[in-house]
């Protein structure tokens, strides 16, 4: 017998089977997702070489300049553009790419072969060339509708050369003997660029190398000093090298800083332990005791000036003070000059000695407080200084 509630069970079961039908029919249908329109390339960019092999030797010049049109905003004319770009492999977009740099609203940028470089090395090998692609976006700045960024794109190749060796060399001529040497120079700190050499020098003309072959080589640049003490180098890849020279005799220590930034060689007397300068005497608080806590000295920045050296505590006009190096009485010290010597009024520093050789000779401050001592031992530079604390 066919009831009510038969019917109604019929009724329900044909409406779950068209709703099931519906249901199949639009899970095949591929779904629809919001989009940003993409705007055509207004730019139009450009690159001013199609190949380029970068050049250590002028690293701070511009290597490649891009140009492009002004883009327009297609929501308003009146809102502002601005740009930035980014560099990738073009064969290896998604692993070797860029951070995007920004441009504000120009329509042209140039980038230095140092820049450039510093980018792309990280993708091949010096000397190996690479097609590389730049990518500009126009950002449209509308307060009431975001725009998809306006892409444009330009391709290049370029050829790196090596940054930062593992290792420098110092290729000097003794001045007395004639006789040629090579020493190996190493980076404190890898990757730095920045190589030192601690070694007994005498008097000799020298110049620095990338390689144990000729070139490429670091002689010195026109116009020394930059500084007192520190000299601008210059980058050669064949021809003649202008060399260095020092008059220096004993323990030294040189330190050569390949950045572009610096690009520069120093030499200075290294301590003759690990241990820290410290100060003492009673025209400091730290009164005549050796080697402690309160009279140490510190390294501010110990990778670019090694040879810079401070200390602050109360200083006592008519008291007296000298700088040790070692563990006690029996060991190096910075002596004043001459006996009584006002620090405020001579800032010549000597390299340090035993007592024995010149005699106990000791500072004497005109002036109380509170004030910085200043060590350089930089060559060409070296100095005491005392500065007001504030």
């Amino acid at each position: 017998m066919i009831t009510k509630n038969n019917i109604f069970c019929h009724l329900w079961g044909l409406c779950g089977l068209c709703l099931l039908s519906v249901l199949c029919v639009s899970c095949n249908e591929d779904p629809e997702f919001f989009q940003l329109e993409t705007y055509p390339d207004q730019m139009h960019i450009s690159v001013s070489q199609e190949e380029i092999v970068f050049n250590k030797g002028i690293a701070n010049q511009p290597a490649l300049t891009f140009n492009w049109q002004k883009a327009v905003s297609p929501i308003n004319a009146s809102d502002t553009v601005t740009y930035k770009i980014a560099f990738y492999d073009t064969n290896q977009k998604a692993e070797n790419h860029s951070e995007y740099i920004d441009l504000g609203d120009v329509t042209t940028a140039s980038f230095t072969h140092d820049e450039l470089n510093s980018i792309v090395s990280r993708w091949v090998i010096p000397g190996q060339p690479l097609q590389v692609t730049a990518q500009l976006l126009a950002n449209v700045h509308n307060k009431d509708k975001y725009v998809k960024p306006i892409e444009s794109t330009v391709s290049f190749t370029a050829t790196c050369y090596e940054k930062f060796p593992t290792y420098m060399y110092f290729r000097y001529t003794d001045d007395a003997t004639q006789t040629t040497k090579t020493e190996r120079m190493e980076q404190r700190q890898m990757g730095t660029g920045i190589y030192e050499l601690t070694f007994n020098v005498e008097p000799c003309h020298f110049h620095f190398l990338t390689t144990l072959e000729d070139y490429p080589a670091y002689g010195v640049a026109a116009n020394q000093p930059e500084k007192p003490g520190i000299y601008k180098m210059d980058y050669v890849t064949s021809g003649d090298i202008n060399e260095f020279s020092t008059v220096e005799s004993g323990r030294r220590t040189i330190v050569i800083d390949t950045n572009a930034e610096e690009n520069n060689y120093r030499m200075y007397i290294p301590l003759p332990s690990s241990n820290m300068p410290w100060i003492a005497g009673n025209g400091t608080d730290v009164g005549w005791e050796t080697n402690q806590p309160a009279g140490k000295f510190t390294v501010a920045d110990p990778l670019h000036q090694p040879y810079i050296y401070s200390w602050t505590g109360n200083i006592i006009a008519g008291g007296e003070f000298k700088i040790g190096l070692g563990s006690g009485w029996g060991d190096q010290f910075f002596y004043a000059p001459s006996a009584n010597t006002d620090p405020f009024e001579n800032e010549t520093l000597l390299p340090y000695r035993l007592q024995d050789n010149g005699g106990d000779l000791k500072w004497v401050s005109s002036k109380s407080g509170v004030y910085t001592v200043t060590l350089s031992l930089l060559v060409g530079d070296m100095y005491i200084r005392l500065t007001p604390h504030s």
